[in-house]
């Protein structure tokens, strides 16, 4: 049982048993869409989305580079998020947030 509100704390005290199941489901996930780029499909553009249930990717080459663009800014926002996250952790007090997160 993991027994902190730390979120590292809580990856390092997880079981192991849950770290070789993680480890196996991207495995899975990575294998699908090794198989689909070889199909010829794309997960970064450039040929026919892999997977695309909601048919949101456009047809339109410009509106294809404002959604990459979108993407690459989400990206860069996630990153930036985990890098305060792991910095409180490490420094605690490093990031302007309340206590416990």
């Amino acid at each position: 049982d993991v027994t902190t509100t730390d979120p590292i704390d809580a990856i390092l005290q997880a079981d192991p048993q849950w770290w070789a199941q993680f480890v196996i489901l991207c495995g899975v996930f990575e294998s699908w869409k090794y198989n689909q780029e070889m199909a010829g499909k794309s997960f970064l553009g450039g040929a026919e989305p892999a997977v695309d249930y909601l048919k949101l990717w456009p047809e339109d080459p410009a509106k294809q580079e404002e959604l990459k663009l979108k993407e690459l800014k989400n990206a860069r926002l996630a990153m930036i998020g985990i890098a305060g996250l792991v910095s409180n952790h490490l420094l605690p007090g490093s990031c302007p947030v309340p206590p416990g997160f």
